[in-house]
């Protein structure tokens, strides 16, 4: 029997690279802010992005199809809870997560996260983002106070979650740009303004801070209400941060939000004066 030649060696075929998860649209010239795109297959994501939270597939207080008719395009649910109800059976028979929630677009699942005091915070999102790869995203678990998500995309992260708004509305409390209204309160009873003038959600459009302080007392629907107005307010603040890195305009976006949250930097938090002072970006 003849020995088999060698023949010439065979190459295998090139393995083509992964398509980017990360798209960079453009970069703040001042701190690390970004505007990125996540490319994701239920569709792209733009960032930086506030992803609302539903723990055990449903975001209390307001539908799949509200979310999506708020323009949110990525929701979270976590992991353990639905682990323990409705459990990974009844999930799998209903088609998966997206099936389970009726919601067609993206999904992220997380374990959960946890919270420091707010120098050691900052200091230690700084150090990650620093030390991250540019081209990956960055994401921060579990930050939803608006001055938190301003100096975080300051300091170059990209997406975030939080219970905040959903769970804050349902005692009865209203994001607005300077803090928020506590709608329980009697100073509302006869205000018949919405929420907040130059708001575009369904609530400011239809309902007085009235009304809503009346079906606070009453109603859940009122909860309701402020869930869709809170989560409306939470993706108007990414958006308009998204436009001002883009349009090379996020340090004045920054300034513009510490007068109207704080009446002035003389009044804003220390902590977070020092990291907006350590991503490039003074208050003065």
């Amino acid at each position: 029997m003849a020995a088999p030649t060698e023949g010439p060696e065979q190459v295998p075929a090139p393995v083509p690279a992964p398509a980017p998860l990360l798209r960079v649209l453009a970069q703040c010239s001042r701190s690390r802010a970004r505007a990125a795109e996540l490319l994701l297959p239920h569709g792209a994501v733009p960032c930086p992005v506030f992803m609302p939270v539903g723990t055990r597939g449903t975001a209390k207080g307001i539908t799949a199809a509200q979310l999506a008719a708020l323009g949110c395009r990525i929701c979270l649910g976590n992991t353990y809870h639905l682990g323990t109800r409705p459990g990974p059976e009844l999930v799998q028979r209903a088609g998966g997560l997206h099936g389970f929630m009726g919601w067609a677009r993206n999904l992220l699942t997380v374990r959960g996260g946890g919270g420091e005091e707010k120098e050691q915070f900052w200091r230690m999102v700084k150090l990650c983002t620093d030390l991250l790869p540019p081209d990956k995203p960055r994401y921060l678990m579990g930050v939803g106070y608006a001055t938190d998500l301003v100096v975080c995309v300051a300091l170059g992260c990209d997406m975030f979650d939080c219970v905040f708004p959903t769970r804050t509305a349902r005692f009865g409390s209203a994001l607005v740009p300077w803090g928020s209204l506590q709608l329980k309160s009697q100073q509302f009873a006869k205000d018949f303004r919405p929420i907040d003038e130059r708001c575009g959600c369904p609530t400011c459009q239809r309902h007085s801070r009235a009304y809503l302080h009346a079906l606070l007392r009453s109603d859940p629907a009122a909860l309701h209400h402020l869930t869709v107005h809170n989560i409306a307010y939470q993706l108007e603040l990414m958006r308009a941060m998204r436009d001002s890195i883009v349009g090379q305009r996020f340090p004045e976006f920054v300034r513009d939000f510490v007068r109207a949250r704080y009446g002035g930097p003389e009044r804003c938090p220390p902590w977070a004066r020092h990291a907006l002072e350590a991503a490039g970006i003074t208050l003065e």
